[in-house]
């Protein structure tokens, strides 16, 4: 690719969707019928209350995104059932009139609560597996904020600070104030890179400020990493 490459036809697949608790199948329909809205947009398919709608008929949908009609309409389901479409009826032989919601933070913290839950499930001993299968039944369909996520982390302070894109970082004030002091220009950069890390492999860490400013330590040693571009009175970049 170069600067006057143009990039080939894309759907739009939000961030969000790479860590929900949601299978493929339901990712991907989320990706086309969010296309399709706005498509729906820009030719004025609107309700009454002006709430944008979107017409796809079942079997087009499948062979949209190679499945069978089946599995196209459990992950339908699953989309619905996860808060992010509505379907209504238009009566018999009409197809349904499908609204694609966009989450909110809470919401995107409750898709990736679930999938944390289950990741915790997979570490535990066996012999343990099947009470904690009866919890996880027990949570997932419970909304699991992150003040209840953030107690169940042993060392967290009840004080801490939810931080990161994926509201899996906790510091206290006086962490966050010491790493902001001495990592003035990339303290963020560095929480935004142990939220993703966490997020991506379900791993936990005891204190997430020490962790960072062991991450810190070995790219300044190691000359890599996160760059300072921070500079002293007097000097300019």
């Amino acid at each position: 690719m170069t600067s006057d490459t143009k990039l080939l036809p894309y759907l739009p697949y939000p961030r969000f969707l790479l860590g929900a608790d949601l299978t493929q199948t339901a990712k991907v329909l989320y990706a086309v019928l969010l296309d399709r809205s706005n498509l729906s947009r820009a030719n004025g398919w609107m309700d009454e209350d002006r709430n944008i709608f979107v017409v796809f008929p079942l079997n087009k949908l499948a062979d949209m995104v190679d499945k069978g009609p089946s599995t196209v309409k459990n992950a339908l389901n699953e989309l619905e059932a996860a808060g992010l479409i509505e379907r209504r009826r238009c009566g018999n032989g009409m197809p349904n009139r499908i609204y694609v919601k966009q989450p909110d933070s809470q919401d995107i913290d409750r898709l990736m609560d679930k999938k944390l839950a289950a990741r915790q499930l997979e570490n535990w001993p066996s012999d343990s597996q099947k009470t904690g299968r009866q919890i996880a039944r027990k949570l997932a369909p419970n909304k699991i904020s992150n003040s209840n996520l953030k107690n169940n982390l042993s060392g967290v302070s009840e004080s801490a600070r939810i931080l990161g894109r994926y509201g899996n970082v906790f510091l206290t004030e006086a962490e966050l104030s010491e790493l902001q002091a001495d990592f003035p220009t990339v303290w963020q950069e560095y929480i935004e890179r142990l939220s993703e890390y966490m997020a991506s492999t379900g791993k936990t860490y005891k204190s997430h400020a020490a962790t960072i400013r062991r991450w810190a330590k070995e790219d300044s040693r190691k000359g890599k990493g996160v760059s300072d571009y921070s500079c002293k009175e007097g000097e300019s970049l």
